[in-house]
């Protein structure tokens, strides 16, 4: 119980009034007694008794009717054991805020975050001022730790109004397992004696509330002493169109100049049909394909990048995909972004005696984005200029050429081998061959069998040389493996260690088909024991030496994309990120040698980045979505470049909008801790039971002092009328 005023209490003070009225009145003057008359004494004492019964019952309702007024004045409160919200009575209170992008949702022109702002600065208006309020939100989960209570509602408002949505965060549950433990520690004298609340305002979506995060909730059966509500200001049945994901068909960013880049996004529909356009843009080029979907329904649709044909150069290019129209209740998912790396082709060089002949070489690295230059092998030619070099159908190698070769391959270099019809084994094994070629040729045989195919079985196929056969042998309709490949004749070849021979042929001789070696300069050599020339594909009967290169399969184009991968990929530039999401792993520049600035730019802004002892950058406090770049400069030297480019996204996750059951909520915070919000419906009456006044007294007090007084005046006039005179 409370009072309000209780200064007016001072007046018990008077409840003594009528004891000392009673006292005065009751004295009288000293008598001496007559003894004629003290035969009356007897009479007089049984009067006495019977007047002085009534005079302190008389005193004892009059010092109840000063009682009674002082209370009633005083106004006093009733407050119940189970009362809840209520403008009278002090609260200590911890708001949390979901500011995760899917309270972005807007019903009109007001999003969710609006309507549980609307809705918490109600609250705060209805309550009194001397209570502690604390405030949180998804995006800043650690102020459940290291925030003090607000000292005033003016500031708790400030800090509700100046919420906005954020882009990563916690779930919602662990704030309020937070906000608990937060209250369990609490040594606030003043609010000991509060009611306690825990108030979360929440879209219920599954991504928001986080269903991995349920069992922190687990120990608020620890913690009946705080009250824990949910306003649910969600809507029942949202409607949204997003795009859920934009990834590279190919599994990573770095492509080569020339390429045709496959981009597939994913659009998924909620709660309506929808019939809408994607759009995808690079540079100035754009791609838009229309797509329909059912309520519900998801779908991938894939966009193709002709970097040829719309000439591409080598560096960062930057892909926007959005819906060319802004009509969704969702913005952020309307668009997403993704940024990718065109490297310049691989420089190779193709050597031979007639380049007319290893023609179909040339040509097939050529459509494998490689750089072909074309030389005889008298031509005088910088090795080192070149990724890698294919010596192919030389005949008889001059022992220069086997030395320069030799020495490009222990300065890192790559080279791959590839026999003619026609063999100088002398000048294969000469002594600047011996250095760096993985066997010694012998003579050519034919196959015992009608043609001598690959013999995987005695095959590493963990090999790097293997593993792009082995990925292909999981398609369901590789042609060269529907209609396998062999050779009618090979050179035999003597390793100079078994453990270099990758591939052997499946016949009864089991020669080599494949050899490798590699230095511990990162050098590599490749092999082959069956020609690969123009002549060799078209000689028939006896003279004719495999078909690889026969039209009905693709065995040709995929052997020369086996030896160039396994000779020149490992030297490729790390592979570019694909895009990152905000809230996971972030990006990481590394500081490049020779520049003394670096500028972080976005749409709209920049600024200059610093890095760390390890002289590393890592963006792990960006908030914005979009495209980024970093630049390096030197002022002095007035030279820059572009380090890296990459692209933000909100997680896919926040375009989930399915909602958490109710039932699933209320099992760990409470029956009907759930309490949904509307636009028009003022947060009072959604409270309903738990918005309680206290019990004013003051009426009911007015009225027993009417009674008592009627009371009072009906005994006094009883006790103390008058007896008639007689013959009156």
């Amino acid at each position: 119980m409370t009072f309000a005023y209780p200064i007016l209490l001072g007046g018990l003070l008077l409840a003594g009034l009528p004891v000392l009225v009673h006292f005065l009145a009751g004295q009288k003057p000293k008598t001496l007694p007559f003894p004629a008359f003290c035969f009356l004494m007897q009479k007089r004492q049984t009067n006495t008794r019977r007047l002085r019964l009534r005079h302190l019952l008389l005193m004892s309702l009059r010092m109840a009717l000063i009682v009674l007024i002082c209370v009633a004045l005083a106004r006093p409160r009733l407050f119940h054991e189970s009362l809840g919200l209520s403008r009278e009575r002090p609260v200590a209170m911890i708001l949390i805020f979901d500011t995760s992008p899917s309270m972005g949702y807007k019903i009109g022109d007001q999003t969710l975050l609006d309507l549980a702002k609307k809705r918490a600065l109600e609250l705060l208006d209805h309550l009194p001022p001397d209570g502690r309020y604390l405030i949180l939100d998804t995006g800043n989960p650690s102020r459940a730790s290291r925030e003090d209570f607000l000292p005033t509602l003016d500031k708790a408002r400030q800090r509700i109004g100046n919420l906005e949505l954020q882009p990563t965060g916690s779930p919602v549950s662990p704030l309020i397992a937070d906000a608990i433990r937060r209250f369990d520690a609490w040594n606030d004298p003043v609010g000991q004696t509060m009611p306690r609340f825990v108030c979360t305002f929440t879209d219920r979506t599954t991504g928001a509330w986080g269903r991995a995060a349920l069992a922190s909730l687990q120990r608020l059966d620890d913690a009946p002493k705080v009250q824990t509500l949910l306003f649910d200001v969600g809507v029942a049945q949202p409607s949204d169109v997003a795009i859920v994901d934009v990834a590279f068909a190919a599994g990573r960013a770095t492509f080569v100049e020339g390429a045709c880049i496959e981009l597939r996004a994913t659009v998924q529909a909620t709660g309506s049909d929808v019939s809408d356009t994607l759009q995808c843009r690079v540079g100035e080029k754009t791609l838009e394909q229309a797509f329909a979907l059912k309520a519900g329904e998801r779908r991938t649709l894939a966009f193709s990048i002709d970097t040829l044909e719309w000439k591409l150069t080598p560096g960062w290019h930057s892909i926007e995909v959005k819906f060319p129209r802004a009509r969704d209740t969702l913005a952020h998912n309307d668009v997403r972004f993704a940024t990718f790396r065109l490297d310049a082709r691989p420089s190779v060089l193709v050597l031979s005696d007639d380049p007319k002949r290893t023609e179909p070489m040339a040509k097939a690295l050529e459509s494998l984005l490689y750089h072909v230059t074309r030389k005889k092998t008298d031509d005088a030619v910088d090795l080192t200029s070149y990724r890698g070099v294919f010596l192919v159908s030389v005949a008889a190698p001059s022992e220069k050429l086997m030395r320069s070769l030799s020495d490009y391959v222990v300065g890192g270099g790559a080279v791959c081998v590839v026999p003619g019809d026609k063999l100088d084994t002398r000048a294969y094994w000469s002594e600047p061959a011996r250095a760096f070629l993985p066997g010694r040729f012998g003579e050519s045989v034919v196959s015992p069998t009608r043609k001598a195919g690959w013999n995987l079985g005695r095959s590493d196929l963990r090999h790097p040389f293997l593993r792009p056969y082995v990925a292909w042998m999981a398609g369901d309709n590789v042609d060269y493996l529907l209609s396998p490949r062999g050779a009618w004749r090979y050179w035999t070849v003597l390793p100079t260690d078994p453990d270099q021979v990758i591939v052997r042929y499946d016949d009864a001789l089991g020669q080599p088909a494949v050899l490798g070696k590699t230095n511990k300069a990162g050098g590599r050599v490749l092999l082959l024991t069956t020609p690969m020339d123009d002549l060799a594909f078209h000689r028939v009967g006896a003279d004719a030496w495999n078909d690889y290169g026969e039209s009905v399969t693709s065995f040709y184009i995929a052997l020369t994309s086996l030896c160039a991968r396994y000779l020149i990929a490992q030297k490729a530039e790390p592979d570019a990120p694909a895009g990152y999401v905000l809230g996971n792993t972030p990006p990481m520049v590394a500081r490049v040698p020779g520049f003394t600035k670096f500028t972080r730019s976005w749409t709209g802004g920049s600024e200059e980045i610093r890095f760390d002892e390890n002289d590393r950058w890592i963006g792990d406090r960006l908030t914005r979505v979009g495209q980024y770049a970093v630049t390096a400069s030197d002022a002095e030297k007035q030279t820059s470049r572009e380090v890296v480019r990459f692209s933000m996204n909100i997680a896919a996750s926040e375009s989930d909008l399915t909602r958490v059951p109710i039932e699933e909520i209320e099992r760990l915070l409470g029956k009907d801790a759930v309490i949904a919000q509307e636009r028009h419906t003022p947060i009072l009456e959604t409270l309903n039971d738990r918005w309680d006044e206290p019990i004013e007294l003051f009426p009911w007090l007015m009225i027993t002092l009417l009674f008592a007084l009627a009371l009072e005046n009906l005994l006094a006039n009883r006790f103390y009328r008058r007896p008639s005179e007689p013959g009156a």
